[in-house]
């Protein structure tokens, strides 16, 4: 009876997904004038999807098909976390009504799927998981009235450099190794990576630094040698994925600040060229590049995680095993690098497919908010940090599926880490920050315009 039900909730759940997707898609072309709905009733009816997919895996997850009964300690995660997605999507809402509701539905509908799987994973870190939400929550409500009561943030562009370079540089002198990378800073048993505070620092410099009207060639000199310095130190470091992001960033700054198309070339030409050099100076990149040409070459030792990955995706098909029937627990790393491949194993390929779409709403929303920004300090900040997510993304759902060499990056929102989930909070917090600037903006404008045609 059991396995009867699970097998009904992988509809089911492919229903609540696509669901929350069409009402999004007609979100956006009521916001166009295309179709006239409701805007207010379809973001409330995303929300009721949100809570139900929540509730639905969790009581799916409360019984255990091996001993045929049902967890009375699940009782207390279900709780909390329905709490948290139901409270946590209300309140920022309650407090911002001019930020971008959308947005808000769309990272907490990814919340509630990677606390879902993580607890299928492992109960201890979905716990840990919610923690991490709860503060991750607190510091994004906080954000817009911290910086609005900030000065002009582009007057600290040597701050932001010196800060980013200083937490760079304490973690080749003093990090650990974790995975093969030396990118985590242990202080009396509280572990981060310092890599993630500098993404913002970094995308705030460059912002910074371009945010000029007329914006020349020699303007483009100090910022680019500066981020050569970012990026080797996180090559020395041996992040490489960090460093892929940091460079994929400022290459989408350069081009949005110069318009130059010749600059973009060069860097993917210097990119092909650092992929090359990487490959001969660093063995484990050599290894996951031969890995990701011919995964089956060696399964039981070097390919084993990639080749689990393949496998979890593959083997159930479009619609999964069912939640709770797969095999995730196989696959190494898989709370951080592999959840993608677990969801898609239990949830199915549909579903996984889905949750990339939601991540592309939530780009879309990004972009919208650069786009509509006067100020072009903050039009290059949206667009930095909205860039950010998106190529960490694309490569972490990119290396699992075999698509690019497997780079060990987490999936924002979704995986399990604390420094993950604070700095995808923060980045968060800042584009609603933005996104409530322009509207106020725009009620100046439209109030403006009625006084001109009371004039007129």
């Amino acid at each position: 009876m059991y396995e009867i039900i699970v097998n009904i909730s992988r509809f089911i759940f492919l229903i609540y997904i696509g669901l929350f997707l069409l009402s999004g898609f007609l979100i956006a072309l009521a916001e166009k004038n295309i179709i006239k709905i409701n805007i207010q009733k379809n973001l409330l009816f995303q929300r009721v999807i949100i809570l139900l997919f929540h509730i639905t895996s969790f009581l799916i997850l409360s019984f255990n098909p091996e001993t045929r009964t049902f967890n009375k300690e699940i009782v207390l995660i279900i709780i909390s976390s329905t709490l948290l997605i139901f409270a946590g999507n209300l309140i920022p809402i309650l407090l911002y009504k001019r930020s971008c509701h959308i947005l808000w539905n769309g990272i907490f509908f990814l919340i509630s799927i990677g606390i879902v799987m993580l607890y299928r994973l492992n109960p201890y870190l979905a716990f840990k998981q919610i923690l991490w939400v709860c503060l991750g929550l607190l510091v994004c409500i906080a954000l817009p009235i911290i910086l609005t009561l900030l000065p002009r943030l582009d007057l600290f562009r040597y701050i932001y450099l010196f800060l980013g370079l200083s937490l760079l540089l304490a973690t080749l002198l003093f990090g650990v190794e974790a995975s093969g990378a030396k990118n985590w800073i242990t202080i009396k048993g509280f572990t981060f990576q310092p890599s993630e505070v500098v993404k913002i620092l970094f995308i705030f410099y460059l912002s910074s630094s371009f945010a000029r009207k007329n914006l020349k060639l020699r303007h483009l000199i100090f910022p680019t040698i500066m981020s050569l310095i970012f990026i080797a130190c996180l090559v020395f470091q041996t992040d490489l994925g960090s460093a892929l992001i940091f460079f994929m960033t400022y290459l989408v700054l350069v081009y949005i600040s110069s318009s130059k198309t010749w600059i973009v070339a060069l860097g993917s030409i210097l990119a092909m060229i650092g992929s090359f050099m990487a490959y001969n100076l660093f063995s484990h990149v050599k290894t996951r590049f031969d890995i990701w040409l011919n995964p089956w070459k060696d399964i039981t030792s070097e390919s084993w995680q990639i080749a689990q990955s393949l496998f979890a995706i593959g083997t159930y098909g479009l619609l999964g095993s069912g939640l709770n029937l797969g095999m995730p627990k196989t696959m190494p790393v898989v709370e951080r690098d592999l959840i993608f491949s677990a969801i898609c194993e239990e949830f199915g390929v549909l579903f996984g497919i889905g949750l990339i779409l939601i991540l592309i709403m939530i780009f879309f929303r990004g972009v919208k908010i650069s786009l509509k920004s006067n100020n072009i300090f903050l039009s290059l900040v949206s667009s930095g940090l909205t860039s950010l997510l998106c190529f960490q993304s694309f490569l972490i759902i990119g290396g699992v599926t075999k698509f690019i060499p497997l780079t060990g990056v987490t999936l924002p929102f979704v995986s399990y880490g604390g420094s993950s989930m604070l700095i995808s909070f923060v980045i968060i917090g800042i584009l609603q920050w933005i996104s409530i600037r322009n509207s106020k903006d725009d009620e100046v404008v439209e109030y403006l315009e009625c006084i001109e045609d009371d004039k007129d």
